[in-house]
């Protein structure tokens, strides 16, 4: 979960942001304020992931805040009034910035950014010397938990429902929607009771083969949960393609990442839009990529 900090000086928007972060099950509130000189005092021996700060304050307002108590591992979100302050936001190496009033849906999408980012910091932490799970997507898709094994699913509706968790990274997904999607030519009665069998199928592989995943029980839905100790390529394609501008070096790594189509030598109709997204996206950095390389070097002065 992602230890959580707010900042607000406004007692409404403060109350807000609490409430939607109390009942979101990727959170964990660990202190909330109105005073941001009292926040200072505490985020210092506090382990924060996570701090969520208004901007315009009075006394320090929320730039100063972030640049005197950023932690290695913290991740700055700004909530403004002001869309002009995002210039400033990422000056102070800020995450993202969402604009007043906050959102329970912002909370909710920012989510897996936050979650994603905890990960890469938590494994460049350990060096990425730890063993890890690796979940390729692109291309043949194949999963090997943390001494190399491949995963071996006891039946191939185990392995799609495995796929369209990793597809919705971190999203709690509603039982109907999985029943829908993975058994669409079955009465919906019928398929949530495939749903409960494969979920439990699906728990008993993450337990054989020691995977660092959790499978959680969520508002009629699932969610699943990765531990730091695990790379999937689809993860890290996003992560970079989401990036308005890349170094050669980055393109030719979003290159090696698309080692295929997603999940290609699977026949899943849910993923086809997705597929296809992800082509174009490739396609389209691609031809970024041959630009960037046919550009002349500058003449040296």
């Amino acid at each position: 979960m992602l230890r959580t900090v707010i900042v607000e000086d406004e007692w409404l928007a403060l109350n807000m942001m609490k409430r939607y972060i109390e009942e979101h099950p990727k959170y964990e509130l660990i202190g909330a304020y109105s005073d941001p000189v009292e926040a200072l005092k505490d985020i210092s021996r506090l382990q924060v992931d996570v701090l969520f700060t208004d901007i315009g304050m009075p006394g320090i307002n929320g730039l100063q805040l972030a640049k005197r108590a950023k932690q290695d591992s913290m991740q700055i979100v700004f909530t403004t009034a002001h869309r002009e302050y995002a210039a400033d936001a990422f000056r102070v190496d800020a995450v993202d910035y969402m604009l007043k009033p906050v959102t329970r849906r912002a909370i909710d999408e920012i989510a897996v950014k936050l979650e994603r980012i905890k990960r890469l910091l938590a494994m460049e932490a350990l060096n990425f010397k730890a063993p890890v799970m690796k979940v390729q997507c692109f291309g043949s898709f194949q999963t090997t938990n943390q001494d190399g094994q491949i995963v071996k699913w006891p039946t191939k509706k185990t392995e799609e429902m495995f796929a369209y968790f990793i597809a919705n990274e971190g999203q709690i997904v509603n039982k109907w929607i999985i029943a829908d999607r993975l058994w669409p030519e079955m009465d919906g009665s019928r398929a949530v009771h495939n749903v409960y069998n494969t979920i439990y199928r699906l728990k008993k592989t993450i337990e054989e083969f020691s995977l660092p995943l959790s499978l959680r029980t969520m508002n009629e839905g699932y969610v699943l949960e990765a531990d730091v100790a695990i790379i999937v390529d689809l993860y890290d394609f996003r992560e970079l393609s989401e990036q308005k501008e890349l170094t050669a070096g980055q393109l030719q790594l979003l290159q090696n990442l698309y080692s295929g189509y997603l999940f290609q030598d699977k026949d899943y109709p849910w993923c086809i839009n997705l597929r296809e997204s992800l082509e174009m996206t490739y396609l389209t950095k691609q031809q970024h990529m041959s630009l960037t390389l046919e550009q002349p070097a500058s003449p040296e002065q």
